[in-house]
């Protein structure tokens, strides 16, 4: 049975991962997997790759010094921490409200867009009704980071004082990544040139050829000021809200911040920076080609869903390779300007309410024990991460469908275990198992906490349907679901003309997710929703499984009372 948690567990468990992995090359179609360099000897070719990378990271630290230098003279931008009740959780450490004075255009300005449903449909205004908001997510719905007067970014005060170690941090990681986006846009091209395909620049998120959208490139030359501040006011504002929910007590401060972490490492540096712009340059020229999304894999539905075996993002070999899970990090930091990980901590906050309520009011299946925690859909698992450094002694369990990507996020784990786990507290067990998100291999009410990030703009309406039912089928009655991901339609004015054009970066099912009301695909599961906070261009949703459960089946004919 799918649902003998114990037989699957040992089925596959983290010691069978490897195994697993070559099984998975032999059974499906008797095909190979690509064969891909590997090591400084096979990459020898891409010698001026790895120069270039170099280049990009010298011209990191430039961006870094000359960002701060530029604005730390700055007004600091009033950012007010005030204590607030979540709910009836108590907590000690003031709440972020974020109200960032001149950050907030006029609310009642609406945003109209060939093909956009009227503003009072949009998920964005639907959860209103549905949820909770918490103060972010009214500071997003008004900021465009193009507004000349938003100014969120580190003041002289920030960079000197008590919270310098973390805004030169990040300040500097998204200097870096953005170093690293424009020198791999500006290598395309010329390699583009140099091929004879054309003088016209293209989108990396482009549209059909006749319709494309300006280029990243072009906006910068157009004037390069006005975009460069409004993509670093974005991070920057990103990056207030993580540092306000640290003060807030929600999470503690990253622990890639330490300078012992190998991403300090000038050899670590250089060996990503080579392996992400050898990707960057195939996924434009494949982006810009509307090349096959096909992947290599040509399995039965039974062993991997016809949807999953696509590339997306244009991405090579999708989640079936090695060499993909060890560059997807370094390809969505760079994507995101190096604000994702702030933006996925947003459901930390999620986690820390619940486990204040889990103590406070004793519920849960086990009161008094630790809780149990899934994330499905791991990936790398880099979420799992910060999950484990937060809360070492909770037992957690780690999914994916992609034995490559969960190799990835076993060893990830372990490098945290060895160089960053507390000493003196017993950790608690973490769990590495393959599984289809729509087919959990989990007995019913096994988990208090389920997390799923940036997973539902990547299925069709029919698995999200089915990954919702698994999880309240899997989450213990009163336990507590948080989904994180891209923004939809509604979430942000200034953003909803263009939200769509993603959908064209091989991502089939991102128009029809920007429109689906989560809130009611929630309900009609039996889970009810709860809070919502946002951050940049992720929102976060929590929903609560009601400890009043009139029936106890699995999927869709589970229902439950209000809570």
């Amino acid at each position: 049975s799918h649902r003998n948690s114990r037989a699957c567990r040992s089925a596959f468990c983290a010691d069978s991962l490897s195994a697993r992995i070559d099984q998975t090359r032999t059974i499906i179609s008797g095909m190979a997997p690509p064969r891909h360099a590997s090591g400084f000897l096979r990459r020898q070719r891409f010698a001026p790759l790895i120069l270039l990378a170099a280049v990009s990271a010298v011209c990191a630290a430039l961006c870094s010094l000359a960002t701060l230098v530029t604005f730390v003279a700055a007004p600091a931008p009033s950012l007010t921490l005030r204590k607030r009740n979540w709910h009836g959780t108590a907590r000690g450490a003031a709440t972020a409200t974020l109200e960032v004075q001149g950050l907030a255009p006029d609310p009642a300005s609406d945003v109209v867009g060939d093909g956009l449903p009227p503003s009072e449909q949009r998920p964005g205004f639907t959860d209103r009704e549905a949820f909770a908001e918490g103060p972010s997510v009214a500071f997003w719905r008004g900021l465009d980071p193009y507004a000349p007067e938003a100014s969120a970014l580190p003041t002289a005060t920030d960079v000197t004082g008590v919270d310098a170690q973390y805004w030169l941090y990040h300040m500097g990681r998204s200097s870096f990544f953005a170093a690293q986006a424009a020198t791999g846009v500006l290598v395309s091209e010329a390699a583009r040139q140099l091929a004879g395909l054309g003088a016209a620049s293209s989108s990396f998120l482009s549209g059909a050829p006749s319709e494309r959208s300006p280029s990243i490139l072009k906006a910068l030359m157009d004037n390069p000021t006005r975009e460069v501040q409004a993509r670093f006011e974005e991070s920057a504002a990103a990056f207030r809200q993580d540092l306000g929910n640290i003060k807030s007590g929600y999470f503690k401060q990253p622990f890639d911040m330490n300078p012992k972490h190998r991403q300090f490492s000038p050899f670590y540096i250089a060996d990503k920076a080579s392996r992400w712009l050898e990707e960057a340059l195939g996924t434009l020229k494949r982006s810009r080609e509307r090349a096959d999304t096909k992947t290599w894999v040509d399995a039965s539905s039974d062993i991997y869903p016809e949807y999953y075996q696509h590339t997306f993002h244009y991405q090579t070999d999708g989640w079936f390779s090695s060499k993909s899970a060890e560059v997807y990090e370094t390809s969505t930091e760079t994507l995101f300007l190096g604000r994702q990980d702030a933006m996925q901590r947003s459901t930390l906050v999620h986690i820390a309410r619940f486990l204040d309520r889990w103590r406070a009011e004793g519920i849960g299946a086990h009161a008094g024990l630790q809780p149990r925690l899934l994330e499905i859909a791991c990936g790398t698992g880099r979420v799992m991460t910060f999950i484990r450094d937060n809360w070492p002694t909770m037992d957690v369990t780690a999914s994916d469908l992609s034995p490559f990507y969960l190799e990835k996020a076993r060893e990830n784990n372990a490098y945290w275990e060895r160089r960053f786990a507390p000493k003196s507290e017993t950790l608690g067990r973490a769990s590495f198992v393959q599984a289809n998100s729509e087919s959990l291999p989990f007995e019913d009410g096994s988990f208090d906490i389920i997390a799923s990030v940036y997973l539902f703009h990547e299925l069709p309406p029919d698995a999200q349907d089915a990954t919702v039912a698994e999880a309240a089928r899997v989450l213990a009655p009163g336990g507590v679901f948080v989904l994180t991901d891209s923004n939809q339609l509604g979430d942000r004015k200034y953003s909803d003309k263009n939200m769509g054009k993603f959908g064209n970066f091989a991502e089939p099912y991102y128009r029809d997710y920007i429109r689906r009301d989560l809130a009611a695909l929630a309900r009609k599961h039996g889970l009810e929703p709860f809070e919502k906070e946002m951050s940049s261009s992720t929102k976060s949703l929590s929903f609560r499984k009601s400890t009043k459960v009139a029936n106890a089946a699995s999927g869709s004919n589970s229902t439950g009372a209000a809570i």
